[in-house]
């Protein structure tokens, strides 16, 4: 049996980092076959990697030509820290704004809690992405080297408040009381330390996360699919199959058909949904839109203020007889069982037809009128400013469902395997989505696409 001193002594050796991936991990904990099968395998395989040179977009401000390409350093990881080689990263459109140098920096209203980042920061953008697992530290227990894995936009730590009851779209290790500090993981040639948008990154050839964000996926499908799911095609999936799955048989209507629309109206074709109505201004959207599952597809801009009429009478049913399952009576109550709200707001004007609201607040007041008593919404897009009213009595009693939801819901280890899953098989047609690939160089440009909307889904491939 191990003498108490050496036992205490590894426990303090891993507790601190001092057994940071660096090569020496055996040497310090005494070596020996009693210590290699107390060590995790992932970290006895890890290596030196601490120095490695990477190349990463890196961000410093607000305002144009704050993006760059830069070469880095990687520092040492510790604790539940983990190193992945991306193959893959999705560029999202909510980070179009700041990429592209239109946002304005944060100014908070007042009383609200202060940015988690100085807004000089050294910063790499990213909702995450696919990749392939280098090195761990010495609290991961999930992982191993060479493990391919989706970091997914948000966390599953599975202990918080949010986790245990079964919100883990709500963890709490990002969203709250953060328990982890943005950490630092890599410098400059200058020394100016980098760190990763809500530790996780996507935009460089390296992502530093926590084991919380990280889940391993088994499979050979294509990292540009896989890709879809670490955001945009997981909350559009989540929406209709998880947060509020679409029943068999239901009328289902999609407003924005973008990456995460076109993911909803394949999510309601895969739950059985008996009619997809897709509203999206851009015709190749629309189009798209059809290809993977919509049955109906409507342009705002042509239907004007028939829109939400002419959806109610898509949806009004088959029969008119109260007593035979009629859905509406007089006229009254008609609309679709499920609205996926996907439209968001304009970060920069499209270079393609343009939608009637570009704060997005249009199509949030839509969802609500024309969701019937019983009917559900689930809210996704991230509108600009601007309110939503709607009658106290309807908001009372109408007994409409609101699902409001981070990442439509998704729990990363519970859902992530499923839906990968489904691209394996080719019911979800990732392939479809991904409209645009670019190399890490050129990654504003691939925004640029996204932003103007001039390409679905532009995806970040990494050699």
């Amino acid at each position: 049996m191990a003498s108490s001193k050496s036992s205490i002594s590894r426990r303090r050796i891993l507790r601190t980092g001092a057994a940071v991936i660096g090569g020496g991990t055996a040497a310090l904990l005494g070596g020996g076959a009693g210590v290699a099968q107390a060590t995790p395998a992932a970290l006895q395989q890890s290596g030196n990697v601490a120095g490695r040179r990477f190349k990463a977009m890196v961000t410093r401000g607000f305002g144009p030509n704050t993006t760059s390409l830069q070469e880095l350093r990687l520092l040492p990881i510790s604790g539940r820290q983990v190193v992945v080689r991306t193959e893959a990263t999705q560029c999202c459109y909510t980070i179009v704004g700041r990429m592209l140098g239109v946002q304005a920096p944060p100014n908070p209203a007042p009383g609200a809690p202060p940015p988690n980042l100085n807004p000089n920061q050294a910063v790499i953008l990213g909702h995450g992405g696919v990749g392939i697992v280098e090195a761990v530290g010495p609290s991961v227990k999930r992982l191993q080297v060479g493990d391919r894995v989706i970091v997914g936009v948000t966390p599953e730590c599975g202990d918080c408040y949010q986790c245990v009851r079964g919100r883990a779209d709500r963890c709490q290790v990002v969203f709250g009381t953060p328990p982890d500090p943005i950490i630092p993981i890599a410098e400059m040639a200058d020394g100016t330390r980098v760190v990763q948008a809500t530790n996780i990154g996507g935009f460089a050839e390296l992502m530093v996360t926590l084991d919380e964000w990280v889940v391993p996926i088994f499979t050979n499908a294509p990292a540009a699919e896989l890709a879809m799911l670490h955001c945009v095609g997981a909350t559009g999936l989540g929406t209709t199959m998880t947060l509020a799955p679409v029943e068999p048989g239901s009328d289902v209507a999609v407003f924005g058909c973008g990456p995460v629309g076109l993911s909803a109206v394949q999510g309601a074709r895969i739950m059985g949904a008996n009619q997809i109505i897709a509203i999206e201004p851009i015709k190749a959207r629309r189009d798209l839109a059809l290809k993977v599952g919509a049955t109906t597809a409507l342009d705002p801009n042509a239907e004007g203020d028939n829109l939400l009429e002419t959806i109610r009478e898509l949806c009004k049913g088959a029969t008119d007889r109260r007593f035979s399952g009629a859905r509406a009576r007089a006229g009254v109550n008609r609309g679709p069982d499920f609205i996926i709200e996907a439209v968001g707001g304009d970060r920069v004007k499209p270079r393609v037809e343009q939608g009637p609201d570009p704060t997005g607040i249009g199509a949030l007041q839509q969802a609500w009128q024309l969701c019937p008593a019983g009917g559900h919404i689930c809210t996704t897009g991230i509108a600009q400013q601007g309110n939503v009213s709607f009658p106290g009595g309807q908001w009372s009693n109408g007994s409409k469902s609101h699902h409001s939801s981070q990442w439509g819901g998704t729990h990363l280890k519970r859902d992530i395997p499923r839906y990968v899953k489904l691209i394996e098989r080719g019911v979800y047609d990732a392939k479809a989505l991904v409209t645009a690939r670019y190399p890490l160089e050129k990654t504003l440009e691939a925004f640029e696409a996204v932003g103007y909307r001039t390409t679905v889904t532009a995806v970040v491939e990494f050699t």
